[in-house]
């Protein structure tokens, strides 16, 4: 569904007919698709360079998501100050971060270096 318009509904009380009038998942917007992140936001962490045992959630966080700005999610701030644009659409389905893109587990000990 594109172009969502939302219906406009009248109520006649003579009538025994009814509509769905907003079926769908029109107006909710892009959505995280990690699931390990699920939507919450978490920063690279630079504080030390390869120890042994770090996890790549720890280490790289959200970096790779294409959502991913230095202040936070962009979904949840650059999507809603552009007025919900439908250029975020493109993403669909890769929202997530660069190393579970590539199949690392959160808790897997970085060994991929190149996010």
């Amino acid at each position: 569904m594109e172009n969502y318009v939302k219906p406009f509904v009248l109520a006649n009380e003579e009538l025994a007919e009814g509509i769905y009038a907003a079926s769908g998942n029109a107006g909710e917007g892009p959505k995280c698709d990690s699931k390990h992140m699920q939507g919450v936001f978490q920063a690279p962490d630079y504080s030390q360079w390869g120890p042994e045992g770090r996890g790549y959630r720890q280490q790289f966080g959200c970096l790779g998501c294409p959502a991913y700005t230095a202040e936070g999610c962009g979904l949840q701030s650059h999507y809603i100050e552009s007025g919900n644009a439908a250029s975020y659409d493109v993403d669909n389905g890769n929202r997530m971060p660069s190393w579970e893109r590539k199949g690392y587990e959160p808790e897997d000990t970085v060994s991929d270096w190149a996010m």
